[in-house]
């Protein structure tokens, strides 16, 4: 089972090769979806001329950012020796799973809170909503480990 921990001045990440596999997937499937999600293109500005002066000064740098901290989850997930994450790496971390479960509740119709109980369990055992689930308990665990828990 993984293990999610703060140990010292790192986190670790505790999980097998199986589940690094599947996490490996998981972000393999749903990083497209970014491109046409809402909260990777939203507006900073609703003035067009703003909006479009923002695309032109930091545009760039934020995709550049995204594809960064998804590389270093890819990576992570993909070497062969334990996940020990010090902080700036937990907050990529962070940013890309914040990132995958908007995109997916995007995809998916989900827009609120209470979602969780328009399906059945054995929908929620399913994908994608299993997907979703996964990725907020690794979100949540890393806040938890992050905070000191």
């Amino acid at each position: 089972m993984a293990e999610i921990r703060r140990s010292g001045e790192l986190i670790e990440v505790r999980v097998g090769r199986r589940e690094r596999q599947a996490l490996a997937k998981i972000l393999e499937r749903l990083e497209p979806m970014l491109e046409e999600s809402h909260w990777t293109n939203s507006r900073a500005y609703e003035d067009d001329a703003e909006e479009e002066e923002f695309q032109r000064l930091v545009g760039s740098d934020l995709e550049q950012a995204r594809a960064d901290d998804m590389a270093a989850v890819r990576s992570a997930l993909e070497a062969d020796s334990p996940i020990r994450l010090d902080v700036e790496q937990t907050w990529r971390w962070l940013r890309s799973l914040n990132f995958l479960r908007l995109a997916l509740a995007e995809r998916l119709g989900i827009e609120e809170d209470g979602w969780e109980e328009q399906y059945s369990p054995r929908e929620h055992r399913r994908p994608p909503l299993a997907t979703l689930h996964l990725l907020s308990w690794v979100q949540e665990e890393l806040v938890e480990a992050l905070a000191g828990g």
